[in-house]
């Protein structure tokens, strides 16, 4: 398989993951999106933000790559690879301070929706620009997992936001716990 086949097949699966986060948030209102789950974590609305930002990250970081800016990769990280899939196992492991989701009461629905197809919609035009061929070989590291190719940035997309669907499923199923302003102000 050439590598601009395997950058349509990685493509197909990170737009077929981002269609099940969005189908999964769709009839939901703010306020549900919004309550964090009762055990702890985030709220399905931080979620969301958490991808928009990783992808917006992204994106600026490859858009200075393509202009031949510099980047605040770690050096080290341009001289190894390492497996991306424990990074899918199901372990909970602190997001990045870069890419962490601003505070809940910060998330608007419409706004990280729009947010989230403004990345994906900036991800797509730099490949445009670059062509298929280019950014299926470009090199640019992941800051912890080093070297990636563009093919294996479309696959660590699809595996981190599939990683991510299974956290919003089980926020958006777990009992809530619902903040009104007045209990927040009593304390």
């Amino acid at each position: 398989m050439s590598r601009v086949e395997e950058l349509r097949e990685a493509r197909v699966e990170m737009e077929r993951v981002r269609a099940e986060i969005l189908a999964a948030v769709a009839a939901r209102p703010e306020g549900e999106l919004l309550a964090g789950p009762a055990d702890g974590g985030w709220s399905a609305a931080e979620i969301l933000d958490h991808i928009r930002t990783a992808e917006s990250s992204l994106v600026k970081a490859l858009s200075k790559l393509e202009r031949g800016e510099a980047t605040r990769v770690p050096t080290r990280a341009w001289y190894y690879r390492l497996p991306m899939t424990p990074v899918f196992w199901p372990i909970k492991l602190p997001a990045p301070k870069l890419v962490r989701p601003r505070p809940r009461a910060d998330v608007k629905r419409g706004e990280v929706l729009e947010g989230l197809a403004a990345s994906r919609r900036d991800l797509l035009a730099l490949v445009d620009r670059m062509g298929e061929e280019r950014f299926a070989r470009l090199v640019f590291p992941h800051f912890l997992l080093g070297r990636f190719t563009g093919v294996s940035w479309f696959r660590f997309i699809a595996g981190h936001e599939g990683k991510h669907l299974k956290q919003l499923r089980r926020a958006l199923a777990a009992p809530k716990v619902l903040r009104c302003a007045s209990a927040v102000s009593r304390g």
